[in-house]
Parts: structure tokens; C-alpha cells; sequence
């Protein structure tokens, strides 16, 4: 018999086991191989230990499988879907141990797990609530600093204009998810698109106004994290949405006789920066761009503004000459460039401030 134990991190997987495998049973627990390997403890396993107790763990795996004859307990949090297909094939047996959200923060914070084992509950819920999970867009106030870079505005509204969805917000939602939050000392996670494997940031504080929930969240200063950071400062991407979970709702009829469905409680999972909003009309109100990493940069932009700008020039003396020759008999309407527009103003928005 093939046992695969699934569940959050601090779900009680490796005690499960423990207590019900017997000896000469084949266990597979990437924590257990990884400390064996060389982590110092079962849940720091870092750069080589972490690829080799990864590669360990697999070919434990397919030895458990190549075996079905035999007893086997494998610990896999969340199976791929390969995996999942694989287990199934050889008669696996699923046990999902999942003692809630709470208490598996409960326990990381009694162990003094460190922070990639609260990442990995966050995770775990997150995904598992993904069929549930529903998203709203909002328009953000968009501004960097001079480090990692940060972002504040509201990604909320309590104005009475339903979204594409057809739901409004009423005032005080996010109230209760936000203090218990605050509590738990652990910040909401800041993702691209709402892929829970690019977490960029943190949302460093919610304050609850009147208007609606105002947000203040920080990039982290990973590769990955100061990558969007850039391509939210060009201004391509400017928009963001959270998912999460209706605890209470109910439809109403507003003034004009519209009905919307009231969202009156949520539970929030996280704030997403994402490139195709749902609420078409949300727009950028104020952009500040921090200064580039370093005069070098700054130098190497403003040559290449300086030949764009010749390009620009040269081209339209060509374009007059070529107006000058032409014999048309009506006289056609100046044609704009958008392109050419958004170019110039860049290289004068440039120019005035010395920002990126």
C-alpha cells in the first residue's frame, strides 16, 4: 500500500506518519532527508542540501511507486499534477491532514518556524480556497522609492458603482480581516497576477477609511521583485486586484434601480499588481518614479533620448520635403503619431525631472 499524506506546513504530516508506519515501512519526508543531507535543522535546507534533498526525495518516490507490494508513506504537501497522476496510477492512497489556517499558524509561531514555513501556509490556503477565490480591480497612486521601491493607494473603494463583476464594497469589509492580520504579526503577500510563486512584496499596512481600505506594500529586493518593480514604474502595468473569500454578502437595489451584490465581509488573501484589470475605468492618478541605480544609467538614458530626438528631428525635415514636392490637388489633414506623441512627452517628462 502507497500512503501519500498531504497538507499545510505544521499540519501534522510527519507525526501522522510516525505514529502509523511501522518498522521496514518505507518513509519519504523531504524535511527529515534534507536535515540528514546536511540543513541544520529540518526546515532551513538552502541552495545545494535543498536541489539534493529534492532530488533525494523523487527518487525515493519512484522506488515507492516502482513497489506497490510494498507499505510506503510519502509526505507531499501539494502534489503536482504529474505527481497526482503518478500516485493514482499505482492505487496511492490520499490523506489530507489539514488542522486549519490557525492553528498551523499557531504552531509555526510555537516552534519559531522561520518565515518560509508561514509563506508555505499562506500558500497552501491560498490555492486551496483557489476555486473560491474571486477578484476585484482597483486603481493604485503608484510611487517608488530610492531602494526596493514602494506602492500605496486605495485597492478598494466604498463607492456604490458596481464593477464588472456586478458587486460593490460596503464600508468596513476588510475590517475584521485586517485586525486579524495585525494580530498575527504576518503581512498580506504582494503577487504578481495572483501567482502565488511570484510573491514580490508585502503590504505593510491597511488603514480603513472612509473611503475605502488605503494600502502602503514595499518589493522585495529579489531579482524577480525589482523586475516588476520596473515594468510597474514604466507605467505598462498600473493596476492591481485582490483575491478573496465572501463571508457575507446580499443583493441590493441602488438609487437608479440597479441591483449589485453587496460584499459586506471579506476575508482577504492577497494584493495582486496585474497587467488586464476588470474595472475598465480605473486609472493611475499620480506616478513618482524613483532615481536609477546609478549616474551610469542616467547617462547612458540620456544619450539614447538624444538620438530618439534626432531621429524625431530628422524626420520630420524629410517629411516636410516631401510635402514640399508633393502636387495634390486637396489638401489632406495633418495626420498625428500617437507613438510619436508618447515618445516626446517621455523625453520631456525626462528632461524636466532627470527621472527614470
Amino acid at each position: 500500500m502507497i500512503h501519500v499524506i498531504t497538507g499545510p506546513p505544521c499540519g501534522g504530516k510527519s507525526t501522522y506518519v510516525k505514529e502509523n508506519a511501522q518498522p521496514g515501512d518505507l518513509r519519504v519526508d523531504y524535511d527529515l532527508i534534507a536535515q540528514a543531507l546536511g540543513a541544520e535543522n529540518s526546515h532551513s535546507a538552502d541552495g545545494l542540501v535543498k536541489q539534493a534533498a529534492f532530488d533525494a526525495r523523487e527518487g525515493a518516490i519512484r522506488t515507492a511507486l516502482s513497489d506497490a507490494g510494498a507499505e510506503s508513506w510519502i509526505i507531499h504537501t501539494t502534489p503536482s499534477a504529474e505527481h497526482r497522476r503518478m500516485y493514482e496510477e499505482a492505487g496511492a492512497v490520499f490523506t489530507e491532514l489539514d488542522p486549519g489556517y490557525d492553528e498551523c499558524i499557531a504552531r509555526a509561531e510555537k516552534d519559531e518556524r522561520p518565515q518560509q514555513t508561514f509563506d508555505g501556509i499562506e500558500k497552501y490556503y491560498s490555492r486551496k480556497k483557489g476555486d473560491a477565490m474571486e477578484k476585484l480591480y482597483k486603481n493604485f497612486h503608484l510611487k517608488s522609492d530610492e531602494d526596493t521601491g514602494t506602492i500605496s493607494g486605495y485597492f478598494s473603494t466604498y463607492d456604490r458603482i458596481p464593477d464588472s463583476y456586478g458587486d460593490i464594497v460596503a464600508p468596513g469589509a476588510f475590517e475584521k480581516t485586517i485586525e486579524k492580520r495585525e494580530e498575527s504579526g504576518h503581512p498580506f503577500p504582494l503577487c504578481w497576477n495572483h501567482d502565488l510563486d511570484q510573491i514580490i512584496g508585502k503590504v505593510d499596512s491597511i488603514k480603513d477609511t472612509e473611503k475605502g481600505p488605503l494600502m502602503t506594500a514595499s518589493f522585495f529586493n529579489t531579482p524577480l521583485a525589482q523586475e516588476k518593480r520596473e515594468i510597474v514604474k514604466s507605467g505598462v502595468v498600473y493596476q492591481f486586484s485582490f483575491a478573496y473569500d465572501v463571508k457575507d454578502a446580499e443583493v441590493v437595489t441602488l438609487e437608479d434601480g440597479t441591483k449589485a451584490n453587496e460584499l459586506r465581509e471579506l476575508d482577504l488573501f492577497e494584493v495582486s499588481v496585474v497587467p488586464i484589470p476588470a474595472n475598465q475605468f480605473a486609472e493611475v492618478t499620480d506616478i513618482k518614479a524613483g532615481r536609477r541605480n546609478s549616474k551610469k544609467d542616467a547617462d547612458a538614458i540620456r544619450e539614447a533620448i538624444a538620438l530618439l530626438q534626432g531621429v524625431l528631428d530628422n524626420e520630420e525635415s524629410e517629411s516636410g520635403e516631401d510635402e514640399a514636392k508633393a502636387n495634390t490637388a486637396v489638401e489632406e489633414p495633418e495626420q498625428s503619431n500617437p507613438r510619436k506623441d508618447a515618445l516626446l512627452a517621455t523625453i520631456k517628462s525626462f528632461d524636466e525631472e532627470g527621472n527614470s
